[in-house]
C-alpha cells in the first residue's frame, strides 16, 4: 500500500480565498465548511499507509499496538489512551486493516482529536491493475465532527499513453459539532505523471487530477466544483502547481481559479464577475 494524495488542496485553497477575500465579494460559506468533510476523507489514505507499515506517527500518539489476525481473535491488550490499535487481517478474499483510536478523544500528533475506527479493505497491491481499496469510517470523529460514508480507490491500469491512473470516489456525510450536516460527493481521475516506478520513494510522485465534486449543507448552502484543466500535484510541494478549477456556490456566480503554470509558490488567481484577484497562500 502506498500513500495516495487525495485532493483536499482544492477545497483548502477555496477556503483560503473565502478568508482572504470576503470583503471583496459575498462568498458562500460552503467551501470553508466542506473543507472539513474533504480533509477528513483525504487523511484516510495516509493513515492506512502509515498503519500498514506498523505506525501512525502523524495520526496517533504513543506506541501503537500492532496485531496480525482477525480483530478480537487473540488476547486483548491493555490500551493506554491514544495508543492506536492496528489490526491486519489477511484471511479471506481481501485483506482488512483496522485502525482503532478507541472510544475517547485522542489528541494526535497533527493536533486533531480523533476517536472511533477506520476500516480499510483491499484485494491487491496499490500498483496492481484491478486493485480496489475501500475506506470506511465506523463511529469515527475528527474534532468531534462525525464522519460517515466511504471512499474507494481503484487502479485502472495504464491509459492510452501508458500512464497508470486511478478512479477515486468519495460519498460522505459529516455531522459537524455544531449540528450542521454536510453531504460531500466527488469523482476524480488521478493519473501518475512521475514517480510510479520508484515505489519505495514517494517524494518524486506527481499526479494530474481531473473530476467534479458537489457539496451541500442542510441549510441549503453548497457548491459544485469542476476541474476544467487538469490540476497538477507534486507530493513534495504543499500547493497545487498548475491547472484551473471552476466553483459555483449555490445561488452565486461561478469563480474561476487558475493555479499557474507549474511553480510551487502557493500563488493563484481567482476571477469572479470580471474581476481578478491574486492570492498568496
Amino acid at each position: 500500500m502506498k500513500r495516495i494524495l487525495i485532493f483536499s488542496l482544492v477545497i483548502g485553497a477555496i477556503a483560503q480565498v473565502t478568508s482572504c477575500k470576503k470583503r471583496k465579494y459575498d462568498e458562500s460559506s460552503a467551501p470553508r465548511i466542506n473543507a472539513i468533510a474533504e480533509n477528513a476523507f483525504a487523511e484516510m489514505a495516509n493513515m492506512s499507509d502509515q498503519a500498514y507499515k506498523g505506525g501512525t506517527f502523524v495520526y496517533g500518539i504513543g506506541q501503537p499496538i500492532f496485531k496480525v489476525g482477525k480483530e478480537g481473535s487473540d488476547d486483548l491488550y491493555e490500551k493506554a489512551n491514544c495508543n492506536v490499535i492496528i489490526t491486519l487481517d489477511t484471511v479471506g478474499l481481501q485483506d482488512t486493516l483496522t485502525i482503532d483510536w478507541g472510544n475517547s478523544n485522542c489528541t494526535c500528533n497533527d493536533g486533531k482529536q480523533r476517536r472511533g475506527k477506520l476500516i480499510v479493505t483491499y484485494n491487491g497491491s496499490y500498483y496492481a491493475q484491478g486493485t480496489v481499496i475501500k475506506y470506511t469510517p465506523v463511529n469515527y470523529y475528527v474534532n468531534d465532527n462525525k464522519v460517515e460514508g466511504y471512499m474507494t480507490v481503484e487502479n485502472m491500469g495504464p491509459n492510452s499513453v501508458g500512464q497508470p491512473y486511478y478512479d477515486v470516489n468519495v460519498n460522505g456525510v459529516v455531522t459537524l459539532s455544531t449540528g450542521e450536516v454536510v453531504t460531500y460527493i466527488s469523482h476524480q481521475i488521478r493519473t501518475f505523471t512521475n514517480g510510479y516506478n520508484t515505489q519505495l520513494w514517494i517524494w518524486d510522485d506527481e499526479y494530474d487530477i481531473t473530476g467534479t465534486a458537489t457539496a451541500e449543507v442542510a441549510n441549503g448552502d453548497g457548491y459544485v466544483a469542476d476541474i476544467t484543466n487538469a490540476l497538477h500535484v507534486k507530493v513534495g510541494c504543499p500547493y497545487i502547481t498548475k491547472g484551473t478549477l471552476e466553483i459555483t456556490p449555490t445561488g452565486k456566480s461561478t469563480r474561476t481559479i487558475d493555479y499557474g503554470q507549474g511553480t510551487c509558490d502557493g500563488t493563484f488567481t481567482i476571477e469572479i464577475n470580471g474581476h481578478t484577484y491574486t492570492i498568496n497562500m
